[in-house]
């Protein structure tokens, strides 16, 4: 017998993308604690929106959250346009070969938040010139086992074949 799984419910998801910006702004003594819920936001909660345009809206919006609470980065832009993209490929990336099992889903999520990390730093050096690193980068790579693990969960059976 198969088993059913319940529809995605666009109201909870709405509320957990909310929960996870306010998480962004309230951990701003904690910069790699705000670098992995961006990274969860951007990779996967921003996907599962039904509009791809509506999923980078929220994703650039919490990078804007995470560079206004950052005090020795720049605030030009940098964050929120690497968030844009990066939910942009990760859903395009999501409807062209669905997580079918955790492992394929869990080191997807590990590639991406790599490329993230990189292409903030990118857009960042391009909108504002030299800045520091720190190793906020490393860790949503690090934790890409609980964040990724907690995405498959979240992603709309309709991804599965």
């Amino acid at each position: 017998m198969r088993k059913v799984e319940a529809a995605p419910n666009p109201l909870r998801h709405f509320l957990l993308t909310l929960v996870v910006i306010g998480a962004i702004h309230q951990s701003a003594l904690w910069p790699s604690v705000q670098a992995i819920l961006n990274t969860f936001l951007v990779l996967a909660l921003a996907p599962e929106f039904r509009s791809p345009l509506v999923g980078a809206f929220w994703a650039a919006m919490a990078g804007w959250i995470l560079e206004g609470t950052l005090r020795a980065y720049p605030h030009l832009g940098g964050t929120a346009f690497a968030n844009l993209n990066m939910a942009l490929l990760a859903a395009w990336t999501l409807s062209l070969w669905p997580p079918l099992t955790r492992k394929v889903a869990l080191t997807r999520f590990a590639v991406l938040a790599l490329i993230h990390g990189l292409l903030i730093h990118a857009f960042v050096r391009v909108a504002c010139g030299p800045h520091p690193w720190g190793w906020a980068w490393l860790w949503p790579i690090l934790t890409a086992p609980l964040w990724g693990w907690i995405g498959f969960k979240l992603h709309r059976p309709t991804h599965r074949r």
